[in-house]
């Protein structure tokens, strides 16, 4: 009788790897091959052959355990289909439709730019980052989607047709030009060739494409320098001054905000807090997450004036909210606690540099909370490599070009220094 059985065959490494497929047609006759998903050995169960039932893996298990199951329903289901067959007939027919079950086509149906695309990001939908573990965000599968439907915008009104082949540097310097004309800015446009590129890597290999135009060093991912804000500890204190005992809306949104301010967590994470996260060890109150982003387990110390948010919500953290509705409702606040100071902005946008000035709390949104903890962590003299801890930032030079100080104020902080202070006096000739 025939069986399916799955496997890993490196049960001793240390990162996901991918689940093999045996099938026994006969004491003699066996399919072996890949599976799509991969798994830490650690999550795996050799002798039930599935995904264990861990906390860790709570969010794939599930999906991964019923995708083998519906494998192996498959393959019994068309050998049962196959009984009339030689046992090497059924051999043969069946790494057919197992190539065509996982995706795989002839030469002859090669597939397009386009058809390979969407079908990437169909299966991106169920795909598994290996670092982490975890599926890709619907956000990001959204970000595809819409490279996909301005390359096809694109290829309709400059009659340039997109194929492997003609993603070279002739394309790029149109579809710059096309981003430009839909006043895109200049990171915006990044993004959009960031995507393209992804695309391309995986139909390259997946050997389907041979045309290496788009690893040019000219073919790059434009950006340019952001404008950011954070707020120092006396702007923050003007926002947490404020009575908006008869607005709900707005006190919720600043009291998340504030959170954000001293945790220095993404708002996908300060977002929706509850007493669960709330955590108490060796007298020291901590709020322990799992970061959506990365997957990582982050222990954060309570600050007092967080302490004082939860007091006033009978222990709980403010109730979650939408985020385009924060950051609206961050606009409100910051106006009324007159944060004014102005700030000039010089971006690219439809292939112009413009220039204008903004005042302070029309540029404040979600991430300016993340980024004035770490701004505000870093003046306060603690370490930089903590700071980073929390952040998730892996290199000191990018963390301190991501928090926001000017060269005057990084040198008043170094003049604090115990190198600038008078150890010996020098006498007198």
């Amino acid at each position: 009788m025939a069986s399916v059985k799955f496997l890993l065959r490196d049960k001793k490494a240390t990162k996901f790897v991918t689940i093999y497929f045996t099938i026994n047609l006969s004491a003699k006759t066996r399919i072996r091959g890949a599976t799509k998903l991969k798994i830490h050995p650690k999550y795996w169960d050799d002798g039930n052959q599935k995904v264990r039932n861990m906390g860790d893996v709570s969010k794939i298990k599930d999906n991964i355990n019923k995708k083998l199951s519906d494998f192996k329903s498959f393959v019994l289901k068309r050998i049962t289909d196959y009984n009339y067959y030689e046992t090497a007939a059924i051999q043969i027919q069946l790494k057919k439709d197992i190539d065509v079950y996982f995706g795989k086509k002839n030469i002859e149906n090669k597939l397009t730019f386009y058809t390979f695309s969407k079908q990437f990001i169909d299966l991106s939908k169920n795909r598994i980052i290996n670092s982490t573990g975890r599926t890709l965000s619907n956000r990001t599968i959204k970000e595809y989607e819409r490279t996909l439907d301005l390359l096809k915008d694109f290829e309709q009104k400059y009659s340039y047709s997109i194929s492997f082949e003609s993603i070279n540097m002739d394309f790029y310097g149109l579809f710059i030009e096309y981003l430009e004309s839909l006043d895109f800015s200049l990171n915006t446009i990044g993004k959009f060739i960031k995507q393209l590129k992804v695309f391309m890597n995986a139909a390259t290999e997946e050997n389907l494409n041979t045309n290496l135009s788009y690893q040019s060093k000219r073919f790059i991912k434009p950006s340019a320098k952001s404008t950011q804000v954070y707020l120092n500890e006396i702007e923050l204190k003007k926002i947490i001054d404020i009575d908006y005992s008869d607005n709900p809306t707005l006190n919720n949104a600043r009291d998340l905000f504030i959170i954000g301010a001293y945790t220095g967590l993404r708002v996908s994470d300060f977002n929706g807090l509850t007493k669960d996260n709330i955590h108490e060890s060796n007298g020291k109150r901590f709020f322990r997450v799992i970061v959506k982003k990365t997957g990582k387990y982050l222990p954060i110390p309570i600050h007092p004036i967080v302490e004082d948010i939860l007091k006033k919500n009978d222990g709980n953290p403010p109730k979650r909210m939408p985020e385009q509705h924060i950051n609206k409702a961050l606009k409100k606040i910051a106006a009324k606690a007159k944060l004014n100071g102005e700030t000039t902005i010089t971006k690219t946008k439809g292939g112009k540099e413009i220039t204008e000035t903004k005042k302070k709390h029309e540029l404040i949104s979600n991430h300016t909370s993340r980024r004035s903890f770490c701004t505000n962590a870093y003046f306060s003299g603690m370490p930089t490599l903590d700071i980073m801890a929390i952040s998730g930032h892996t290199s000191e030079k990018v963390f301190l070009n991501y928090i926001k100080i000017t060269d005057d104020e990084r040198a008043l902080k170094i003049s604090e220094n115990s190198f600038f202070r008078e150890k010996i006096k020098l006498k007198n000739n």
